[in-house]
């Protein structure tokens, strides 16, 4: 048992510590961007709010790229805070706002595609809290705890897990064809964004444990 664990971390690390994977989701991330807004002016998804959060996501991906590949930590450290924020603030107005103004029953009769795209939503929210809180909790201790910084890395784990959920339900929704898209879109880059904030976090992780190792 103790092999496999270790085995499971160790593939964990190489994954996540590759700049060839941080290339990609900065990569993609940024390709995805136009795509997005062209589906959202298209369906009527996306508003003046919605553009300034794009552009933000491509300040904030370039910049959090550049510091990983430079492996500037103060810049990595304010770049992931700040795209943290980015997606926690775009998914709280999607989640509180866009789909709260509609009625639930919208989604709760197109069958049980639709309850658990509204359901996931709503838990894609509370993971990105978490880990926002969690992200705070770990870099400001003095010591980090093993099974605080576990649970952060299970956290984003997950919430991957939950956006891919989401990109296999929406085009089986009955909105519209643009809108479907926008939505597909949006998730897909949220993916990859949060593959390059693994890709920090671990490195984060790892240089702090070293700082405090010595």
């Amino acid at each position: 048992m103790k092999r496999k664990k270790a085995s499971w971390s160790n593939r964990y690390k190489r994954f996540f510590v590759s700049e060839q994977t941080a290339l990609i989701g900065a990569g993609v991330s940024i390709l995805i961007l136009p795509v997005i807004y062209y589906f959202g002016r298209r369906s009527g998804g996306i508003d003046p709010a919605g553009l300034f959060d794009l552009l933000m996501r491509l300040l904030l991906v370039g910049t959090l790229f550049f510091s990983l590949k430079t492996h500037k930590l103060f810049l990595m450290q304010a770049a992931t805070v700040g795209l943290l924020f980015c997606m926690l603030c775009a998914q709280s107005q999607y989640a509180l706002g866009e789909l709260a103004s509609q009625d639930s029953e919208v989604y709760i009769t197109m069958g049980l595609q639709g309850f658990v795209f509204l359901a996931v939503e709503r838990m894609i929210l509370f993971i990105q809290s978490f880990i926002c809180v969690s992200h705070f909790i770990i870099h400001a201790a003095r010591k980090q705890e093993a099974i605080r910084v576990s649970l952060n890395q299970i956290s984003i784990l997950f919430l991957l897990g939950l956006l891919v959920i989401q990109l296999l339900i929406a085009p089986v929704l009955s909105f519209e064809r643009d809108y479907v898209f926008y939505i597909w879109t949006l998730h897909l880059d949220e993916l990859f964004i949060f593959v390059l904030i693994a890709c920090a976090e671990l490195i984060l992780m790892i240089d702090q444990r070293e700082y405090i190792a010595g």
